[in-house]
């Protein structure tokens, strides 16, 4: 495989303007944002997404600040003084856009030939195609670009892997020579800046002035996404491999290797948007059977550099087409290795191959017992390194040898067998180059990412006992060993062909997945086991039969005190993961008085059946749990008993509390344990009889309590069952937010899982399909709001959500886009007519042009306590968010509580302080006037609902603090 690689901005580049590397100072600055269009698609050659039919920028120019507009074809761009009045001109920007008809399959492809001996394709011959995904690089920040065309001379400060790339597409866009172009490095390093550098090029190009440009949180991937990579033999080549064996080769024919998401080379978006067409195909096309460097492009069947700008990695193209070579070998039943050999023509790759494969003892059969299963792989690549002054060629072959434990999918690297060449004269120390090779092996394998798994995201946590592995580094030629990054390429798929060839089963994304790896396993081995499991059946029978007599018990045995609690035998990780599981459970939130320690308790919780309040769960041993062991913690956890024996309230979430898992439970006891024990006693609980005899609640138990821990759905994705996991069990979402019974219970069935509720005298909404959001709920949307608190499509977080939020902010990226991954597929389907921003601008649109509330009393109310933060006539904020009340859920709900209760007592504690405060109104308006005001805010900004009906008693009940 041919691949140039290129280097990211180091320093300040060379070319071009003063020797200043300095950007403007802010109050030289312009800020820009882009509008983009809803779908966005580059077919390798061309932009083939939506088109911009009709524009109306007229209410975006009169926005306060707005410098400019900028539309090129479908490109858009809004300048302004402050980002802000950008982002507020944008929103009044009223777009139209031509969805393009459904296209054929894409053509822009990496190619590569197989080297084969056989005859072509017949037409009735059988062709294979697989699918690999690859994952994308996640950037940590928003991008950010500042860019300064002064005369002949462009400045652009920006990070970027892509310099030289990205000078020619500056100059040629801006027409310019490229070495009028100079970039220089913002040290924003980990993130990619190549778009928004071009937004704020052809902006500042406009205006004559230094533009800013930030990634729009829209347009910022936080996803953990995957290039989809596809790979089959194509059509119609007659092309033949060299002679060899006489055996049967890999399929003839050319190899697709196609990507997702614009993976394949593509320019900029602005480039794409202003009608950027490449020159020429964007394919890599190499043949898999020497990867020869070539010279020819254009046209078909000839080699094309690959362009990895904002592209398909060379990983991810040799991970692709080296499985699916190994995959083309087995089904016809030729070795990998002498398959390869048999078709290369490259002297010094073919002398490669042979010195790793003599050194692995790739001949020698591999054995597997009972208990494992062992297996190897190889695989090989051959790039040209462009970051190297002059180029050079490096080639790389690895053989992998793994060992598999089928009870728990372990995946023990045993040994890797590498070698490569990469023509040059320096050579590193071979201790040095072992540890890199098991580093380089060690990234693509991973403990089991079970629903229960946390914060496996660092490159650094290796699940592999990298010493354990043995190294063995094959040397070639008298310069000897060079080590490259290029070097790694072959990692990943000679560790994927060893799995398949330990176990059978093909695992086609790295990296690979030992919980994964298991259930795939378990499933092929699942036949005649009939026997066994009906015994496991009748014991689990047994068991819950045993659970039901407990559970029914109306006084339960205490567990005695302990005199002390070893937290010594916690390791920091431990801790760490209990921290976690503390901050998924909010327990923070109603464990901690309103001015009082966190977690000391002590906070009056309003139910149905009267006053509850929260215990101290600090390790005091008199006033909170320091004398409970583990026994009686867990048994409090997922039981809902005390230490003593007495049965606890409901209003603790112990229902969902028993999903968790045992290792998420020892650790949030390990956690809870080792914080600073605080002494305070708080106030008993006492409601009215019935409900104060507390052993009736182990009926209540035996008619609404699962013990159960969460059992993955094997149908679902990873993402989806880790959502699921934090949703349903330490999350306790449906406390909340699903509608309870007369006994306090939640309504069992699918239908009223998070179908709305109430608590604390706020409503909290449905998540599911009766949600009453006047634009639907999508994963994006709903990650932003419990990332930031806002969502400018519905709102702000406020009453008991915001603390909520807060702490969420604890957790891992990827387990906030795990619950909104779970939470979206709850949500009602979004509008397949109109895109979110359209819907928004025209119930926007609606609100504002009604002339019927224009009349009504409570325009004076609200335009005298609203309007400067809540109508957009009133131009940009000056502080913190403006959340549009034609979007917000609360005036659209059945239910005008949480509108009263934000009218009453305002916000003081934002989830996040950036997005401000707002004042209450409770003391400034009497009843008449909020209903009054109640009144008016329903007819304009939910003008398809009826009115609301009982203001007066329940703006008068919430005001006095009923429920």
């Amino acid at each position: 495989m041919t691949l140039p690689v290129q280097g990211p901005v180091q320093g300040a580049a060379s070319r071009a303007g003063s020797s200043s590397i300095a950007p403007p100072a802010a109050s030289e600055l312009l800020h820009a944002v882009t509008q983009r269009p809803p779908g966005m698609a580059w077919n390798g050659t061309a932009y083939t997404g939506a088109r911009l039919s009709h524009l109306d920028t007229d209410a975006a120019r009169n926005t306060p600040g707005v410098v400019d507009i900028v539309v090129r074809q479908d490109f858009i761009g809004i300048i302004a003084s402050q980002p802000g009045q950008a982002q507020q001109a944008r929103s009044r920007l009223q777009p139209g856009w031509a969805m393009p008809l459904p296209a054929p399959e894409a053509t822009a492809a990496s190619h590569a030939r197989l080297g084969s001996n056989n005859t072509p394709h017949g037409p009735n011959e059988e062709r294979i195609s697989h699918t690999y995904f690859w994952p994308a690089p996640r950037q940590q920040a928003p991008a950010w670009a500042i860019a300064h065309r002064s005369g002949d001379t462009l400045v652009v400060w920006t990070h970027t892997r892509h310099s030289e790339a990205l000078r020619r597409e500056l100059a040629q866009l801006c027409g310019l020579a490229e070495d009028c172009v100079r970039l220089i490095a913002n040290g924003q390093t980990d993130s990619e800046g190549y778009d928004v550098a071009v937004d704020a090029a052809l902006l500042s190009r406009s205006c004559g002035r230094p533009v800013r440009v930030q990634q729009d949180p829209d347009t910022f991937n936080t996803k953990p996404v995957s290039i989809e990579v596809s790979a089959r033999p194509a059509a119609g080549d007659t092309s033949q491999g060299q002679a060899g064996s006489g055996n049967a080769a890999p399929p003839a024919g050319e190899l697709l290797v196609s990507a997702s998401l614009h993976a394949g080379h593509r320019p900029s978006i602005a480039a794409m948007l202003c009608g950027y067409e490449a020159g020429q195909p964007p394919a890599h096309i190499v043949r898999i059977a020497d990867y020869a460097p070539q010279a020819r492009h254009a046209e078909p069947g000839s080699s094309q550099p690959y362009a990895g700008m904002l592209g398909l990695p060379a990983a991810a193209q040799v991970f692709a087409q080296e499985s699916f070579f190994d995959e083309a070998c087995g089904l016809q039943g030729r070795d990998p290795v002498q398959a390869r050999l048999d078709a290369i023509d490259n002297a010094t790759g073919r002398e490669l191959i042979a010195s790793v494969a003599e050194r692995a003892k790739w001949s020698s059969p591999r054995k597997s017992g009972k208990n494992s299963y062992e297996g190897r792989g190889f695989a090989y690549a051959h790039v040209i390194d462009q970051t190297q002054q002059p180029p050079r060629e490096v080639w790389s072959a690895w053989v992998a040898d793994i060992r598999v434990d089928p009870a728990t999918g372990a995946i023990d690297l045993t040994g890797l067998t590498v070698g490569h060449n990469a023509g040059a004269l320096q050579t590193p120390s071979a201790p040095r180059i072992e540890e890199d090779v098991r580093r380089a092996a060690a990234r693509w394998l991973q403990d089991a990412s079970g629903h229960d798994s946390w914060g496996a995201t660092a490159d650094t946590d290796f699940p592999l006992a990298q010493s354990a592995t043995q190294v063995q580094l094959v040397e070639q030629g008298p310069v000897g060993l060079a080590w490259s990054h290029d070097a790694e390429l072959p990692a990943a798929a000679a560790i994927a062909n060893a799995i398949h060839d330990a176990t059978g089963i093909r695992l086609r994304q790295p990296p690979f997945d030992s919980g994964e790896l298991k259930q795939r396993l378990a499933l092929a081995q699942s036949g005649g086991r009939a026997k066994k499991t009906a015994y496991a059946l009748l014991g689990g029978m047994a068991a819950a039969a045993g659970s039901l007599l407990v559970a029914a018990m109306p006084w339960r045995p205490a567990i005695a005190p302990v005199a002390n609690v070893d937290t010594s035998i916690y390791s920091a990780a431990a801790i760490e993961r209990g921290r976690l599981v503390a901050a998924g459970g909010d327990c923070m939130v109603c464990h901690t008085a309103e001015g009082g320690v966190p977690n000391a308790g002590g906070l009056a919780l309003e139910t149905p059946f009267g006053k509850i309040y929260t215990t101290n769960i600090t390790p005091d041993k008199e006033t909170g749990i320091g004398a409970w062991s583990y026994a009686a913690f867990e048994r409090a956890m997922r039981e809902g008993i005390h230490r003593d024996g007495r049965h606890l309230y409901p209003a603790f979430p112990y229902t969902a509390f028993a999903k968790i898992s045992d290792a998420d439970m020892q650790s949030l006891y390990a956690y809870l344990m080792t914080q600073e024990p605080v002494k305070n006693r708080v106030e008993p609980t006492q409601l009215p009889f019935p409900y104060s005899a507390r052993p009736l609640l182990a009926g209540w138990n035996l008619l609404f309590h699962k013990n159960e821990t969460y059992q993955p759905d094997s149908s679902q994705s990873t993402l989806w069952n880790r959502g699921a996991y934090l949703v349903q069990g330490m999350g306790h979402c449906a406390a909340c937010h699903s509608p309870r019974n007369a006994l306090g219970a939640e309504k069992s069935g699918e239908q009223n899982f998070l179908a709305g509720g109430f608590a604390e005298g706020w409503e909290a909404p449905a998540l599911n399909a009766l949600s009453k959001a006047p634009i639907p709920w999508t994963e994006d949307e709903l990650y932003r709001y419990l990332r930031t608190g806002y969502s400018s499509l519905h709102g702000v977080a406020s009453g008991p959500m915001a603390p909520v939020v807060q702490s969420m902010a604890e957790l891992p990226d990827q387990d906030v886009r795990a619950i909104a991954h779970y939470l979206g597929t709850l949500a009602p389907a979004p509008s397949t007519e109109a895109s979110p921003a359209l819907q928004a601008a025209r119930l926007e649109e609606q609100s504002r042009n009604d002339q019927r509330v224009l009349s009504l009393a409570g325009e004076n109310l609200f335009q005298g306590a609203c309007a400067v933060c809540h109508d957009a006539r009133e131009g940009p904020p000056l502080f913190g968010a403006r959340p549009s009340l034609a979007l917000n859920t609360n005036l659209h709900s059945d239910s005008p509580d949480n509108a009263i209760q934000i009218l009453l007592h305002g916000i003081d504690n934002p989830a996040m302080a950036e997005l401000g405060y707002m004042p209450g109104f409770g003391d400034s308006m009497n009843d008449q006037q909020l209903e009054t005001l109640l009144e008016y805010l329903r007819m304009r900004f939910a003008p398809d609902k009826p009115a609301w009906e009982g203001l007066p008693e329940k703006i008068r009940a919430l005001r006095e603090g009923e429920s």
